[in-house]
């Protein structure tokens, strides 16, 4: 099949939601330039706030975005998720892509419509970082039981739902462990998401301080970060949003050390990562964006040793890895990063397998037509 055909097919590109451009929307924004003429479909968010291209799109959200103060509570329905996204109609497509980090491979396509599922990562709050999101939202003993009862039906439908892709693409080989795993199917292929890399001069004076990026989600353990830094008293420029960051921004108010910045520019984020002395990523990622980025900027990562980390940051020449989600571990881990001498054009060198735009399109189109 040529490109020429692509055009010919309607498509669908369905996410699980739309409040804001992280990893997984900048995968579908990337998705929407081999396919600009597709439609677009997700559970929940809001018309003309994400970026040019989507302004252009009228979203088909489901029946949960109708609900009042839906971007408030959204986390409290996922019980009807599953429900949600098998009500799209789909029978008029040739093509349906599904760009997942929770529900969104489990749309039901019929005969003769091939359906293709990038998976950012399986339910995080499901599988096995559920004992983190128990942990770190703090349930009480009612609701805690109450979340493991539909926690259970969201795993059997979830095991289900993910039989129903033609074609499975994962974007690392940490989530293509999980999700053979968990859901007991061979993965196709593992594309890396496409990342923008600085191309700016390497900086040799750095600041005193070390960046972090969103780390306001259970499984990116800010509430882990924020506490070292408050203990351990080193500078810390925080950007990105999330879920935990009210709550973290008004706990460490009073540590001047630790700076939570809001919405910045393109420009000041690879400002504040080029200057920065370290990179920290205290979580459990799926991929790891934010350490590619770092380390085009010869910046130095700090990481937890476990996750898509490992496959980004190469030991002892462009970061070092603590083991445990513990202050000595950590402190262990920054003693020893403090004392290196980095040598921040090795560390951008060492650099590889990383896809841009071009690349990430020409490997999703090749999988596409295999």
């Amino acid at each position: 099949m040529t490109k020429s055909n692509y055009t010919k097919q309607r498509v669908a590109l369905v996410t699980d939601s739309l409040w804001k451009i992280a990893g997984a929307e900048k995968v579908l924004l990337s998705f929407l330039d081999i396919y600009p003429d597709a439609d677009v479909f997700a559970l929940f968010g809001k018309e003309g706030i994400l970026s040019e291209k989507l302004k252009e799109k009228e979203i088909h959200f489901s029946f949960l975005n109708k609900i009042p103060f839906i971007k408030h509570i959204y986390r409290y329905t996922f019980h009807l998720w599953p429900i949600a996204i098998e009500q799209f109609d789909f029978s008029n497509y040739d093509l349906v892509i599904s760009n997942t980090s929770s529900v969104a491979h489990g749309v039901i396509t019929p005969l003769g419509c091939k359906h293709v599922v990038y998976v950012n990562s399986p339910m995080r709050y499901a599988w096995d970082l559920s004992f983190l999101y128990t942990k770190i939202v703090r349930f009480g003993f009612l609701k805690r039981c109450i979340k493991e009862v539909f926690v259970n039906f969201n795993r059997i439908w979830d095991v289900v739902a993910a039989q129903r892709a033609d074609v499975l693409i994962t974007n690392s080989k940490f989530v293509k462990e999980r999700v053979e795993k968990y859901w007991g199917r061979a993965v196709d292929y593992v594309v890396t998401p496409p990342v923008e890399l600085y191309e700016g001069e390497i900086k040799r004076k750095r600041g005193e301080y070390f960046f972090a990026g969103s780390p306001y989600e259970p499984n990116k353990r800010g509430d882990f970060l924020f506490e070292c830094a408050s203990k351990l008293g080193f500078n810390l420029k925080v950007i990105g949003n999330g879920s935990m960051k009210k709550k973290l921004k008004r706990k460490y108010r009073k540590f001047k050390n630790i700076e939570v910045l809001d919405w910045v520019s393109d420009e000041e984020k690879w400002n504040l990562i080029s200057n920065a002395k370290g990179c920290i990523v205290p979580g459990i990622e799926d991929y790891g964006i934010f350490c590619a980025e770092a380390i085009s900027c010869g910046t130095p990562v700090l990481a937890y040793g476990y996750g898509g980390s490992t496959e980004i940051v190469k030991k002892n020449i462009s970061g070092i890895f603590f083991d445990k989600w513990e202050l000595e571990s950590f402190k262990k881990a920054l003693g020893d990063f403090e004392s290196r001498n980095w040598d921040y054009e090795k560390i951008r060198k060492s650099l590889r397998d990383i896809n841009n735009k071009k690349e990430f399109k020409e490997k999703i189109m090749k999988c596409l037509v295999e």
